[in-house]
């Protein structure tokens, strides 16, 4: 029988995984400098790295502009965050950054210049960049300086900027670039090298919550169960379509930007660019929802700045599905895949996101009803992969 068994899946999330952790952890940290303040202007703040790992020398993060009296701590945050998205590309990427979650992502589809995938990144969601900070796994050259200077961006990094580009960025005192070296060489992958590097979760009580930081297992797309099967008391499920090439990539496009928003999280992409994301929801279902929603907004907003009517004005946040439908005459998320950090609870979401053209799923599995997600993939005739592996990020 065609499918690869993943039944025992749901057993991951009741099984206690132990790390070599000791009773007693000291940490040595290296101050490196002080912040313009922390998360909050009556936060001050200050930036350490790690001693016992050569991973903050490697990124040797550093100011190539200063502007507003330097870096804060969620300058950093969105840099770093965006660089644990971008580690996973080796084509040119951008992923524009707006409170630690990227508002906008695209990579290289075909021969698109960084200018332009720049600028399909932003226009994810123009009204969130606004205030973002952009980063980039390319050099940023003068075309794409001058894209990125069209409207107001906090910061922009990138491991190097050509000629003539910081000379653009000086046009405006405030814009802060940043420099970054060897993301090709960030621990991405289970088994690569993270000794001395822990992952801290301050609580508000006095403590730390240490693990492991995060490494995929999905290295490509032949780690992607593509096949999945399910068996229950009276019957086995299986996945019937499998992706094509193209859903294939977006799928894994999909879930590396997914690894970088925020939980509960879902993330739509076609042809390498993010066409709707849903993060920090309670529900899984009400990510998917938000993610359409504001697929339409955004789509909506597009299609009026591209119109350039005197009357131009940003999509209503009160207008409908429906409405928006009815003017736009499309549905913003038609052919494109859609990833999951954690599994689908109930078939809903599935329901919801066929409704709007989805046509493939990448997903952990291991819910309980993962036989019915199966039969709704089915009836409406999607692929579906499982990673089994989730990528909540609190």
């Amino acid at each position: 029988m065609r499918g690869t068994d993943v039944t025992n899946m749901k057993r991951a999330y009741r099984t206690s995984v132990e790390g070599e952790f000791p009773q007693e952890l000291r940490i040595n940290l290296q101050k490196e400098l002080d912040l313009r303040y922390g998360e909050n202007p009556n936060q001050p703040g200050a930036l350490y790295r790690f001693q016992e790992t050569s991973l903050a020398v490697l990124t040797d993060i550093r100011l190539a502009k200063s502007g507003k009296g330097g870096l804060s701590a969620t300058n950093l945050m969105d840099v770093c965050r965006a660089l644990g998205i971008l580690k996973f590309f080796p084509k040119p990427a951008v992923a524009v950054m707006k409170h630690a979650s990227p508002s906008g992502f695209a990579t290289q589809h075909g021969g698109s210049s960084l200018a332009q995938i720049y600028q399909l990144a932003r226009d994810v969601d123009a009204r969130s960049a606004f205030g973002s900070v952009v980063v980039t796994n390319r050099p940023v050259d003068k075309a794409t300086a001058q894209a990125i200077m069209s409207s107001f961006v906090e910061a922009v990094a990138a491991p190097d900027f050509e000629e003539g580009a910081m000379e653009i960025f000086g046009r405006k005192k405030d814009i802060r670039a940043i420099l970054f070296s060897n993301l090709d060489k960030l621990p991405k992958f289970k088994g690569d090298d993270v000794t001395g590097w822990y992952d801290l979760k301050v609580l508000p009580t006095g403590r730390l919550v240490v693990q492991a930081p995060y490494l995929s297992s999905i290295r490509g797309p032949r780690d992607l169960i593509c096949d999945p099967l399910v068996r229950t008391d009276q019957e086995s499920y299986v996945v019937q379509r499998d992706p094509t090439p193209t859903e294939l990539v977006d799928l894994l496009t999909a879930w590396y930007v997914n690894i970088g928003v925020s939980s509960n999280s879902v993330v739509f992409v076609k042809d390498g660019v993010t066409v709707g994301i849903g993060s920090g929801q309670r529900e899984r279902v009400g990510a998917v929802e938000e993610a359409i929603s504001r697929s339409y907004q955004k789509a909506l907003d597009r299609k009026r700045v591209a119109q350039k009517a005197e009357s131009f004005s940003w999509a209503p946040a009160d207008m409908s599905w429906e409405q928006m439908k009815a003017e736009l005459k499309a549905k913003p998320l038609e052919g494109s895949a859609m990833s999951s950090d954690g599994f689908f609870p109930f078939r809903d979401s599935i329901d919801t996101a066929a409704r709007e053209g989805v046509t493939a799923i990448v997903q952990p599995g291991g819910s309980r009803r993962d036989h019915e997600i199966i039969q709704a993939v089915n009836e409406h005739k999607m692929a579906m992969a499982f990673t089994l592996e989730r990528c909540f990020a609190h």
